[in-house]
C-alpha cells in the first residue's frame, strides 16, 4: 500500500516537474478581426525603439512565464521573447518595442516567473 503510494506519487511529481504555463495581458486598440496574418518568427522584438521606419502601436504586451514545480528548470529570457512574439504575432504586430524581461522571482501561483513587456506595433506602408 505504502509502495503504492510512493509510486503514484513520485510519477506525479515527474509528469508535473515537465511542465510549464503562461499567460498574456493584451489590451488590443482595434478590433480583432483587422489584424493581419503575421507569422510569429518574423516578428522583431528590441528593447529600444524602431527608428528607421513608421510604425504605429497596436497595444501593449505583457506576458508571463511559470514553471509548475521547484524541480523545473526556471523559464528563460528567450522562451519570454517567444511568447511576446506569439502574442504580438496574435495580434498582427510586426514588432515588439521597448520589451523588458524581469528576473525570475517567485510569486504565489509558481515556483518560478518571468514577466515581458512592450509595446506590439506595426509597421506604416
Amino acid at each position: 500500500m505504502i509502495r503504492n503510494m510512493l509510486l503514484i506519487g513520485s510519477a506525479t511529481l515527474i509528469l508535473a516537474s515537465c511542465t510549464t504555463w503562461d499567460t498574456s495581458n493584451v489590451k488590443r486598440s482595434r478590433p480583432a478581426a483587422a489584424t493581419a496574418s503575421v507569422s510569429p518568427e518574423t516578428v522583431i522584438v528590441t528593447s529600444g525603439d524602431i527608428t528607421d521606419r513608421p510604425y504605429k502601436k497596436i497595444s501593449d504586451l505583457k506576458v508571463t512565464v511559470n514553471k509548475t514545480t521547484a524541480l523545473h528548470p526556471s523559464p528563460t529570457p528567450e522562451m519570454v521573447v517567444d511568447k511576446l512574439r506569439t502574442e504580438a504575432a496574435s495580434i498582427g504586430a510586426n514588432a515588439v518595442i521597448n520589451a523588458k524581461v524581469s528576473d525570475v522571482t517567485i510569486s504565489a501561483f509558481s515556483w518560478g516567473t518571468r514577466i515581458g513587456t512592450g509595446e506590439a506595433v506595426t509597421f506604416s506602408e
